[in-house]
């Protein structure tokens, strides 16, 4: 049973190394079960999770553990990267969740036995981690969710039924069923006005921050997404383009490397307002600023999903250089990170950068506006939307992401494991139409 950990100081720094089962966890804790991780994907947000680890807790997640080998026993150093997907159960002492029942939410890239300490909620088959070195973890991370499926774990790592439609459902799911969130609330409570229910600031309203009905109104703006071709872009795109009027901004424009496969979900969602995507190549093309100068808006929403260095200066020395743009109202709301590998040091310089800009930058954090969504509707409501909501995005998928695809690969050693994953994402080498996923108990580890 192999473990996959990455260096604190160096991420493209990382190694697997081999557990044995007597190493791992003995006697289950009270009010705790025993799993192991089976299908997990893999993408720009891992390199995330690593790089604001020690800031945001994520290496708190599933820190290493003392009877590893040196020097990966050193928990200042080496850390496990989590992932989202499912893990298996495989021992229990909680009555309601039964071995060989399957579990979506973030696990650790390891083959190893992990134990969790969970807790009921409200509602049937939600649990929380509550876990004392995970007190520090944004509640999103430490939500588990029952998933029904007639697999076992056993044919979950079985590579001869990767094209199973059930085993592709929970692929898809792996893929998006965390990440589509951040898409959702983005689209539909930040910039959705609700009867009811004041808009959420992006950070979440916890954060003492305003963000009013104006802040959230389109009916005057543009929204240009940049990276739109990530998980979370794309999901953003499926809801915001399906809008109804009364809510519409005056355009959508997306800067992205996969134009033709955005351009087909455009169209499969046949938006009731001008959407069009663009090449990265195009963001200084006159003709690019033209058309939303066209539209008149007297706000540009820029949301920034984790684009290439250098293109939202770019864009917006284009918006600052046209005249009748130039006193339109700019705001940047940060989703995502640069999509490649960067040190402490780098990450900081950036962080630096940003806060010297001339410009209404605001942080987007998907826990926090799930926090204030839950006390706004109340639990029940507000996860009978969204599983009604994620149903009706998986059995459009091949329409919505109709470019996108599956990369199966197996276990945690090697080029096609987790080890070699964890290559293609520090060196950019994920084509904006794959995603990774992961059986982790296959024939590689």
């Amino acid at each position: 049973m192999a473990v996959h950990v990455v260096s604190k100081l160096d991420i493209s720094q990382h190694a697997t190394f081999p557990v044995p089962a007597a190493a791992g966890p003995q006697q289950l804790a009270p009010s705790s079960l025993r799993v192991k991780t089976q299908l997990i994907t893999l993408s720009s947000n891992n390199l995330t999770y690593a790089k604001l680890g020690s800031a945001l807790g994520w290496w708190n997640t599933y820190p290493v553990s003392p009877s590893y080998p040196a020097p990966y026993n050193d928990e200042s150093k080496w850390g496990i990267v989590p992932a989202w997907g499912f893990a298996s159960i495989e021992e229990s002492n909680i009555p309601e969740l039964t071995p060989g029942t399957l579990l979506h939410g973030y696990w650790p890239t390891s083959a190893a036995l992990t134990d969790l300490k969970l807790q009921a909620t409200t509602l049937s088959g939600h649990w929380l981690e509550i876990s004392d070195h995970r007190s520090q973890l944004m509640p999103l991370y430490n939500r588990y969710n029952v998933q029904p499926t007639s697999l076992s774990a056993g044919a979950i790592a079985n590579s001869t039924v990767a094209q199973s439609t059930e085993l592709d459902k929970l692929g898809w799911s792996a893929v998006f069923q965390a990440i589509w969130q951040a898409g959702y609330y983005l689209s539909e409570y930040v910039f959705s006005p609700r009867e009811g229910i004041q808009p959420i600031h992006p950070l979440g309203n916890a954060a003492g921050l305003t963000w009013t009905d104006d802040d959230a109104d389109l009916s005057k703006s543009v929204v240009v997404s940049l990276a739109p071709s990530g998980k979370t872009g794309r999901s953003f795109a499926y809801f915001f383009e399906r809008k109804s009027k009364e809510l519409a901004p005056l355009g959508f424009l997306q800067v992205t490397s996969a134009v033709e496969g955005l351009s087909r979900a455009t169209e499969s969602a046949a938006p009731s307002f001008p959407s069009k995507a663009i090449a990265y190549s195009d963001i200084s093309d006159p003709a690019s600023i033209e058309w939303i100068r066209n539209l008149g808006p007297s706000k540009i929403i820029l949301l920034d999903f984790g684009a290439r260095e250098g293109t939202f200066d770019e864009l917006l020395a284009g918006i600052k250089q046209n005249k009748l743009l130039a006193s339109s109202k700019v705001v940047l709301v940060q989703i995502g990170g640069p999509q490649k590998k960067m040190t402490a040091e780098e990450m900081a310089a950036l962080m630096a950068k940003r806060a010297q800009q001339d410009i209404g930058r605001v942080q987007y954090n998907t826990s926090g506006v799930i926090d204030s969504a839950l006390v706004a509707r109340g639990a029940e409501v507000l996860y009978e939307e969204l599983a009604q909501e994620w149903e009706k995005l998986l059995s459009k998928r091949h329409l919505t992401f109709p470019d996108l695809e599956i990369i199966w690969k197996d276990g945690v050693n090697g080029a096609d494991g987790i080890e070699g994953g964890w290559d293609l994402l520090n060196n950019g080498k994920v084509g904006a139409s794959e995603a990774l996923v992961y059986r982790v108990q296959g024939a590689q580890t």
